[in-house]
């Protein structure tokens, strides 16, 4: 039975995609609709914490530090759902006023889709190395290696080796309650 949960575990980590800018919702989405899609796009990370991945509050929060722009009408962009999706992930591994750094480094760096992309790149190739490989030598994706996009890179990988080290400890929790 461990070895099948572990290696669901791998599987489910393996298989996630991130949702690239384009396939984000280009409607306007009032704060429920984000908080239902950021739940649906961060949900293998965060299944078994008793905390939900983004909360009304916490996007309130994200406005007034400026994180995100206000919304237009009570709805969201898709550029503010990017935004909060990277915050979603990024929080468990930096500081807010670390992630404002980065976010404020990429906008200047690169137009924010293409910078949003090139994280979700580097999430899923970090995932994969975390999960599968162990190897975190694979070259940048980035077009043009920068001291910018090595901080998104440097931030995927912590995302990625922290939710490895959380996703075995909650595991050996379940087996050692079941034992």
């Amino acid at each position: 039975m461990e070895n099948q949960d572990r290696q669901a575990v791998i599987d489910q980590m393996l298989a996630y995609h991130c949702p690239r800018y384009e396939q984000l919702p280009d409607i306007p989405l009032y704060r429920d609709q984000v908080m239902d899609a950021l739940q649906r796009y961060t949900a293998p990370f965060f299944t078994s914490r008793d905390e939900p991945a983004i909360t009304a509050s916490m996007i309130n929060n994200y406005v007034k530090l400026r994180l995100i722009a206000p919304p237009v009408k009570k709805r969201y962009d898709r550029e503010q759902l990017a935004r909060l999706y990277c915050i979603c992930l990024l929080k468990q591994v930096v500081s807010i006023s670390e992630i404002r750094a980065l976010l404020a480094i990429q906008t200047q760096s690169y137009p924010f889709p293409k910078a949003y992309d090139y994280f979700c790149t580097e999430l899923e190739k970090a995932l994969w190395a975390a999960f599968s490989t162990r190897d975190f030598s694979a070259p940048s994706s980035a077009s043009h290696v920068t001291p910018e996009s090595e901080l998104v890179r440097s931030a995927a990988m912590c995302f990625a080796s922290k939710m490895f080290t959380v996703k075995f400890l909650e595991l050996d929790e379940r087996w050692k309650a079941e034992r």
